[in-house]
C-alpha cells in the first residue's frame, strides 16, 4: 500500500506545484497493470526530484480530471500552468 498524499483536485494540484517547484517532472498514473485504479485514485511520482517531492496516491480525484489525464500527455499543465 502506498502513502496517501491527500484527496481531490487540490491535493493533486499541490503535488504538481511542489514537484515543479523542486525542478522535477510530475508523473501521474491513472491505471496500474492496465486497469483503472479503484476509488478515483491516481498514483503520483516526481521524476528527477524524488527526495524533495515523494510520491504516493491521491484519492477522490474527479472522474473528469482522470479522463483528461488519460487523454493526453502533459495534461498536468492544464491543472497547474507551467
Amino acid at each position: 500500500m502506498s502513502r496517501v498524499l491527500g484527496s481531490g483536485t487540490e491535493a493533486l494540484k499541490a503535488f504538481i506545484s511542489k514537484c515543479l517547484g523542486v525542478g522535477g517532472v510530475p508523473i501521474i498514473r491513472t491505471k496500474y497493470g492496465g486497469r483503472p485504479l479503484r476509488g478515483n485514485k491516481v498514483i503520483v511520482a516526481c521524476w528527477g526530484a524524488k527526495d524533495e517531492a515523494p510520491g504516493g496516491t491521491i484519492e477522490n480525484v474527479p472522474s473528469d480530471v482522470i479522463a483528461m489525464l488519460q487523454k493526453e500527455r502533459g495534461a498536468y499543465k492544464k491543472l497547474v500552468p507551467v
